[in-house]
Formats: C-alpha cells, sequence, structure tokens
C-alpha cells in the first residue's frame, strides 16, 4: 500500500490512511503534518554548507501515535528510508536518494537528513517520499532479510497501521477498503465517523452509484472524465442533490518531435506557426465541455511563477490562421500545385500521435484536422497504450505528440536535455520530442540549486519564457480532474494542484457529513 501506485487513486488512500512530513495547501503553501515546523533558511532547519552540502532537520511532533498507539519516534523514518531505498524490493516511485549522503536520528523527536548538494524540494516531503513505517511492527521482519516475506507481509494489505485520521477496519481486496475514525489522531478526531473507498471499474457503473446514492463522493483519485462529471452534474443540479468540480491538475500539450533537424518545425518560425493554426478553445469548448481554459504556459495560475512570467512578457500564439500562413510564407513555405505546402521540393507532412484511449484520437484528429488548414498534410497517429515499445512509440513519433503533464515545481526537468530517450536510457525520459536548449538547460540547473524563494520563483520564470519563446512545445488547455459529491457532505473543494499530492484527502480530517 505504502509504496505502491504513486497516481492519484493511491494518493488518496494514502492521505486517508498514513501521512507526510509536510502537504501543500489549496494556494500551494508548504505547511506541516508530521512535523512541528517546515524546515527553511530563515528558521535554521535547512542549512546550506560552504561545500554546497546541506542539513535538513526535521523536528517531529510529540503528539502523534500510530494507529496502535505506538508514539511515532524519528527511527521510524530511519526504517522507511531504508525500505524505500532497498534496491531488492520492488519499488519504483522516483525519489532523488541519490542526491543524500547520510540520514540519522539524534534523539525520537529529530530526524535529519545530509544532501549531497542543494535541492530545491529538500523541505517538502510527501507520503511516499520520507515514509515513516512501524519500527516495533516491521524492523524485525526486515532484518530477518527475507525480503519475499517482508512485501507478503500482512501489513501492507488488511493489518496496515499507519498515522493517519483513519485506520483500516476492513479491507475487501479489489472491492472496497473501510476506514474508522482515528480518536487519537494528532489534528483531532476526524467529524466523520467512518468512509468506505469502493473500487468500480467501469465509469458508466461509479456514475450510476452516484446518481442512485449508493456512492457519496467521487473524489479526485476516481477514473471519471468531464464527460461523466457533465451527466452528474445534468442530474444534480436543478434540484441542488450535490456539487460537482473540475479541479485544475496540470496542461494537456504537445511536444514536437526534434530529433531531425531537416523537419520544417526545426524553425521556431514555423512552430509560431503551428501553434497559430491550433484553436485551442475549439478544443476546450468540444472535447472539454468548456469547463477548462486556454493554456499559454505550463504553471497553474495559482502559481506565483504565472504572474512572474506574465512581468517578463510571456509570448502568446492565439489561434490566427492568416498570422500562421503570414510565418509560413516567411520561413518560405508556398502552396504546391496539389495545395499542399512545399519549400524546394519538400511537401510539408504533418502528424499527430495520441495513445489510444480516452478522448485522445478524437484530440489527435481534431488538432490534425485544424493544422490542414494551413495547407499542411497533416493526419492523426494512435499508438495502441498497451503496445509492447510504448517507450520508443512516444519518443520517435514522427510528427507531435499529445501529452499530459501534472503541475509541480520540478516540471521543467522534462524539457532538459538528460531527460531525452534514447536506446541507450531504454527509451526512458520525459522529454519525448528530444529538444534540446542550452539556455534552458543552464537555467534549470541554477533553478535546482537556488534555495530562496524569490529567486527560484525568478528563474522558473525565465525558463518558462524561454520554453513559450522557443515553442519548446504547444501547451494546449489546462486538464480538469473531476470532484463530485452529494448534497450534504461538507468539506471537499479545492485541492493543491501538486502532482504528488493530488488528491481530495489532503484535508478530509475536517470533512463533515449531514
Amino acid at each position: 500500500m505504502l509504496f505502491g501506485p504513486s497516481g492519484a487513486v493511491g494518493t488518496e488512500t494514502l492521505l486517508t490512511f498514513h501521512n507526510s512530513l509536510t502537504v501543500y495547501d489549496p494556494e500551494l503553501n508548504l505547511i506541516p503534518r508530521l512535523v512541528e515546523r517546515v524546515p527553511t533558511i530563515e528558521n535554521g532547519d535547512w542549512q546550506l554548507q560552504p561545500d554546497g552540502r546541506m542539513v535538513v532537520t526535521w523536528r517531529l511532533r510529540p503528539d502523534v501515535v500510530w494507529h496502535d498507539g505506538e508514539p511515532f519516534v524519528a527511527g521510524d523514518l530511519l526504517l522507511g528510508y531504508t525500505v524505500r531505498t532497498d534496491r531488492e524490493l520492488p519499488i519504483s516511485a522516483a525519489f532523488p536518494s541519490n542526491l543524500i549522503e547520510e540520514i540519522t536520528a539524534p534523539d525520537d523527536r529529530t530526524f535529519v537528513v545530509h544532501w549531497k548538494q542543494p535541492y530545491i524540494l529538500a523541505n517538502a516531503s510527501a507520503v511516499n517520499d520520507f515514509a515513516a513505517l512501524p519500527r516495533h511492527l516491521l524492523q524485525s521482519l526486515y532484518d530477518q532479510g527475507d525480503k519475499q516475506a517482508f512485501i507478503s507481509s500482512s501489513y501492507w494489505t488488511r493489518d496496515f497501521v499507519g498515522l493517519g485520521p483513519y485506520r483500516i477496519s476492513r479491507w475487501e481486496l479489489g472491492s472496497s477498503l473501510e476506514g474508522a475514525a482515528f480518536d487519537r489522531y494528532f489534528l483531532g478526531q476526524p467529524k466523520i465517523d467512518r468512509v468506505i473507498y469502493q473500487y468500480i471499474g467501469d465509469p458508466n457503473a461509479e456514475v450510476a452509484s452516484l446518481l442512485s446514492g449508493s456512492s457519496d463522493m467521487s473524489p479526485v483519485g476516481s477514473s471519471l472524465a468531464l464527460e461523466h462529471m457533465v451527466t452528474v452534474k445534468q442530474s444534480w443540479d436543478p434540484a441542488g442533490l450535490g456539487t460537482t468540480m473540475p479541479i485544475p491538475r496540470g496542461v494537456r500539450y504537445m511536444h514536437l518531435q526534434q530529433r531531425d533537424p531537416s523537419a520544417p518545425w526545426g524553425n521556431v518560425v514555423v512552430r509560431r506557426a503551428l501553434i497559430h493554426a491550433v484553436d485551442r478553445e475549439a478544443l476546450v469548448d468540444s472535447i472539454q465541455y468548456g469547463l477548462t481554459t486556454v493554456a499559454d504556459t505550463l504553471v497553474s495560475e495559482d502559481d506565483p511563477v504565472y504572474s512572474a512570467v506574465q512581468q517578463r512578457g510571456l509570448s502568446r500564439y492565439p489561434f490566427d490562421l492568416t498570422r500562421a500562413r503570414q510565418l509560413l510564407a516567411e520561413a518560405g513555405w508556398t502552396p504546391g500545385a496539389d495545395g499542399v505546402m512545399q519549400r524546394a521540393g519538400q511537401r510539408f507532412t504533418f502528424s499527430v500521435a495520441s495513445q489510444g484511449r480516452s478522448y485522445f484520437p478524437k484530440e489527435a484528429e481534431a488538432i490534425a484536422g485544424q493544422i490542414s488548414e494551413l495547407g499542411i498534410a497533416a493526419s492523426p497517429l494512435t499508438f495502441a497504450s498497451n503496445a509492447s515499445n510504448l517507450n520508443e512509440l512516444t519518443a520517435t513519433f514522427p510528427g507531435a505528440l499529445t501529452w499530459p503533464s501534472s503541475f509541480g515545481p520540478t516540471w521543467a526537468e522534462a524539457l532538459t536535455t538528460r531527460r531525452i530517450p534514447s536506446s541507450d536510457t531504454r527509451w526512458t525520459g520525459a522529454n519525448f520530442g528530444g529538444y534540446s536548449n542550452p539556455a534552458l538547460d543552464q537555467l534549470y540547473e541554477r533553478y535546482q540549486v537556488t534555495l530562496p524563494t524569490n529567486d527560484r520563483t525568478g528563474l522558473m520564470a525565465d525558463v518558462m519564457k524561454v520554453i513559450a519563446d522557443d515553442v519548446a512545445v504547444i501547451p494546449l488547455y489546462q486538464m480538469m480532474q473531476t470532484v463530485m459529491f452529494r448534497k450534504g457532505i461538507r468539506g471537499p473543494g479545492k485541492i493543491p494542484g501538486i502532482g504528488n499530492q493530488l488528491a481530495s484527502a489532503w484535508n478530509i480530517h475536517t470533512w463533515g457529513m449531514d
């Protein structure tokens, strides 16, 4: 459970039954949870050494206890880190353990992390980063060295003991997970006595469960898309039966394949023509039901970076076919005898690739149709989501690739040169289009080692300006996750738009129910 799925489904249950050192609030302020305060340079708990190393000291709350009543101590974090970094265990969620030199626990309430170099997220710890494990329950089992016995322990399922507002009371694997309010929860006993997570594989069945009253809520971690939310909204709104909310969770955008320098879009002028040719408002209206907004950059409008990049003069490319044609002409592209743009005998062909699930093929078809209006021979291309070579396909697409990105302070790393996938990396890496810009690389390197908040915000704004000016990718629109809850449920609402904390349950202990 603890080191399981890193997506929203896993995060919902993790934040219900366990806890993290820190959390983000909806305004993206970092606040303490299992600790007395967030380490900062100002309070002295985050220290930068002259040689570039860092020491971050976490001071644990004295009133936190495990669900079995045992005190939470620093040794529990030591065990969690040991397990988290054990390469013989099937743990795959990303974590920068290679940047950590040593961890220590000088006493039961002090946990110290010695970093080899500056790391901007050193004082932000999600529930499966520095994950606490109950030493009194698991230390001896781990020390026996039988890794299979350790991962097969019932602790990870029905016998899970955590630090969250709810303790597991019943678990029907693959069906439902029930929790009872923990009366010794350090932030106060939850107001709702019992929560039940139901696992419903069919989205239509999940909608039916909401409309019939069998389910009270569909949180961010559900499988419901905007189209399902519209169905529920149309049923609930006339009689005021519940609340439906689209929650911003990232940006949908297009990578452009830039490994081939002879491709037409190797010229930034052509890339600007392409983005002007995409009617993103039409995509929002037709595919996103008008419930989201066009994106001009890759950060949330709530993020201070957004304001900073606006102040720097954010390049915007509104839908404008006339301007797109002018830019193509400037780049030397003119209509050929068959109406397709050509230059020096080269026809302008373009494909828009997507995975073959959800609304993605429909979206790719719509974008290809829009770009065709320029006289470009554009067509959609679909990859099977279960293809055995999917990583290679998403790194070697011939034109553009639609892709989602969650909001987060380290997202821009996906466009750095070091994240370009290749056969040498077994096609792993998030920079699918092979975009490479030394200026962006240098800015991001500085960003990674800059600790003062204002300076770091400015550097990320500079990164975003480079991305927009150079049309490194084509942002389409803000992606939305759905939240729905019936009348009488109080508390769910706006959630932090951070990828590793994308869950309604971040404040579940405060919810109420009529």
